[in-house]
């Protein structure tokens, strides 16, 4: 009977202790600055791309940009590597990530309107969460990444530093080595890094009518600042893209609430319209998007 009890008082110490501990580890051990992919050789697509271009524009990487992480790409990525004082595995990670973007950001200079800026991208949803599907099996995951990486480029065009929550298809947190919940991940790299404003990219769904299409912006209950954001984003898609001006609401979302600084959450078009899905499929769409957005946060921040 007392090595019975002895067993139930060590369970009910234990349970606490774990999660006490657990907290701490998320208090104390500093959030990873991006939530970036790990790329290598036979990886394919936007993340690539990415990597592609920024090794161009520092002269390690002279071949076609084309997504592909081939035999050219790799021989870049172990030179910067290299050259960088890092270990030339071919490997780009958490590592690899920064100190592209330090070299990157001072071979650009970061001039332009938003310079000194720090901006938090939020491509909403990603990996084994798709977001909304439309009916023609769009997934929402893909657009708002797409979206995000061209407001990225924008942005940054007009010397703001960007972190993205996720730079492909994965879940934010998933290659941190331990668990952590997604949405606490893109909330903790937002106010970690002291980010001026966070902005988050979805597409909105309506099944009950298929035929309502247009952007909405979210804010943070409370916040004028965070409506302003919010506002000033969404008003700018619609000068941008035409979709149609739907309104400005408060949002009870997690990301909306938990971070530290004016958030907005804007939704661009309607995965359950047909004429919305056929439009967010095109480059050209994107980049007039991607153009709003920008252009919003220029306007909020330039107040």
């Amino acid at each position: 009977m007392e090595a019975h009890s002895r067993q139930l008082w060590l369970k009910s110490v234990r349970t606490p202790a774990i999660l006490l501990l657990t907290a701490c580890f998320l208090v104390l051990v500093p959030i990873r600055a991006q939530a970036a992919p790990f790329l290598r050789m036979g990886s394919t697509g936007e993340s690539v791309e990415m990597l592609q271009n920024t090794l161009s524009a520092l002269g390690y990487y002279t071949a076609r940009v084309d997504g592909i992480f081939g035999p050219l790409t790799d021989k870049a990525v172990r030179a910067f590597q290299s050259a960088s004082g890092l270990v030339p595995d071919g490997i780009v990670g958490p590592l690899t990530w920064a100190a592209l973007d330090r070299v990157n950001e001072v071979s650009r200079g970061r001039t332009g309107p938003l310079r000194g800026r720090l901006i938090v991208l939020d491509a909403g949803h990603g990996g084994v969460e798709p977001g909304a599907i439309s009916p023609w099996g769009d997934k929402e995951k893909n657009f708002t990444l797409g979206l995000a990486l061209k407001t990225r480029r924008y942005l940054e065009e007009m010397g703001a530093s960007v972190i993205m929550t996720r730079y492909g298809d994965y879940s934010p947190g998933s290659d941190w080595g331990y668990p952590v919940d997604e949405l606490l991940a893109r909330v903790s790299i937002a106010n970690s890094n002291g980010a001026d404003i966070f902005v988050s990219i979805h597409n909105n769904a309506y099944p009950k009518d298929p035929g309502v299409s247009g952007v909405m912006g979210f804010f943070r209950s409370g916040s004028y600042e965070s409506y302003t954001l919010a506002s000033k984003i969404a008003w700018s898609v619609n000068a941008s893209s035409g979709l149609r001006m739907i309104d400005v609401q408060e949002g009870p979302y997690y990301v909306l609430n938990r971070t530290y600084m004016p958030a907005a959450l804007i939704e661009v078009g309607f995965m359950t319209n047909r004429d919305d899905c056929l439009r967010l499929r095109l480059e050209s769409f994107q980049d007039r998007v991607a153009r709003g957005i920008a252009a919003g946060i220029v306007d909020y921040l330039g107040r």
